[in-house]
Formats: C-alpha cells, sequence, structure tokens
C-alpha cells in the first residue's frame, strides 16, 4: 500500500508538472488529447493541432493562444499517461494508423462534412476509405426478411466492387458486414468505441476477418 501510495503521488506530481510547466509534446500525443475533446472537431481541430505541434511547449497558456477554452483545456490534459502509452503500443501494431485530418490519405469525401472527426484512428487498408462505397444500416432486432435481404444486397454489391460500410453493431450491421466477406469483398467497421477493445465482443471475431480479408476498422475515439 504504502508502494502504491508513493507511485501515485509521483505521477500527480508529474502530471502537475507537465500541465503548469509546459511540455514539449509530440504531435502524435497532441493529436490524441484533441481527440478527447468532442466539442472540437473539423477545419478548426486541424488548425489548433497544426499550431500546438508548431509551438515550443504546451500548457494552459498555449492552448488559450490557439482559442481553446478552459473546458477544452481540462479534457485536453486530462488523457493521462497509462491512456497515451496504450495508444502508442496499439499504433506500433502493423497497419494501424493515426490519419489526422490534414494528411492527404484522410478521405475527401468526409472532409465535405463541416464536422469531420479532425482525425481517425484506422486499422487496415488506408486506400480503402478512398473506394467508393455504400453504407447499410438496420435494426438490431431484425426479422428474418430483413436478414435475407441485407445480406443478399450486401454480398451481391460487394462482388461489383462496391465497399461495404456498417457499424459493426450486432443486427443488420453484422450482417451487411458478413456478406461482404462471404462474397470475397471490402468492408469497412466504423466504431463508437475505440479500437482497443472491439465492441459488442460478440463481434471480435468479425472484426478480425475484416482486416485480414483487406478490409479496415476505423474509430474517431482514442
Amino acid at each position: 500500500n504504502t508502494l502504491q501510495l508513493t507511485v501515485s503521488l509521483s505521477n500527480r506530481k508529474d502530471c502537475q508538472y507537465r500541465l503548469w510547466q509546459g511540455v514539449r509534446m509530440t504531435p502524435d500525443e497532441i493529436w490524441l488529447r484533441l481527440m478527447k475533446v468532442s466539442s472540437l472537431y473539423g477545419d478548426r481541430m486541424v488548425e489548433i493541432a497544426q499550431r500546438l505541434c508548431a509551438a515550443a511547449s504546451v500548457d494552459h497558456e498555449a492552448l488559450h493562444a490557439v482559442g481553446m477554452t478552459a473546458a477544452q483545456a481540462t479534457l485536453f490534459f486530462r488523457l493521462d499517461e497509462h491512456e497515451l502509452d496504450e495508444t502508442r503500443r496499439w499504433l506500433e501494431q502493423p497497419d494501424h494508423h493515426l490519419l489526422r485530418g490534414d494528411d492527404p490519405r484522410y478521405p475527401l469525401r468526409l472532409k465535405a462534412i463541416a464536422d469531420y472527426p479532425g482525425a481517425l484512428l484506422v486499422s487496415g487498408d488506408l486506400a480503402l476509405l478512398h473506394s467508393a462505397q455504400l453504407a447499410v444500416i438496420g435494426s438490431r432486432s431484425h426479422s428474418w426478411y430483413g436478414a435475407r435481404w441485407g445480406k443478399l444486397f450486401s454480398e451481391s454489391l460487394a462482388r461489383l466492387g462496391i465497399t461495404i460500410t456498417s457499424g459493426l453493431a450486432i443486427g443488420i450491421d453484422g450482417v451487411a458486414h458478413r456478406g461482404a466477406l462471404e462474397a470475397r469483398g471490402k468492408t469497412i467497421g466504423v466504431l463508437g468505441n475505440g479500437l482497443g477493445a472491439i465492441y459488442p465482443r460478440r463481434h471480435h471475431a468479425l472484426a478480425g476477418k475484416i482486416v485480414e480479408s483487406g478490409g479496415a476498422l476505423l474509430s474517431e475515439f482514442p
């Protein structure tokens, strides 16, 4: 208990030092922290990220200088070293990417909306994000009729070279992904949580098959 308390206090002091004295953060750390600020997105987030990456150090004054509010600064610094290390380890794995909004590989069609995610975490083939896609969504509690036609449409379109994009959720999402895979086509899963832990857990194997088959998983959440 004494050892744990000492480590805990040491980590807290380190965090406070980083917070108030300012540190030279890597570009990846800056982008990952900004991804935690839910009120930042689109061109505004990209602009802030570029300015912070060029700054000598990052502290409250630096965040204020680029136009971030006190609430946004709190969220920015809330990402702790443990979370950062987990994401860094994830990014070290093959075909794992932090795709920034100013990267030419970022999908242009996504940037057509005003509130596009400033950065994405992607597992799999980045080139697939620029392919012709059709989004398939539907009920989690679908009928047999819905499952039949959802699978048929996804298979048929995948055979024509169209990428099937869905949310990896239970129900029609899973039907669509499996239909594309059975047709030996490509499919993209867009997750509403980070890629470090696949949810729902029952789709963990499906997520693996998507990537192994040349598809991709992506999320705007670190």
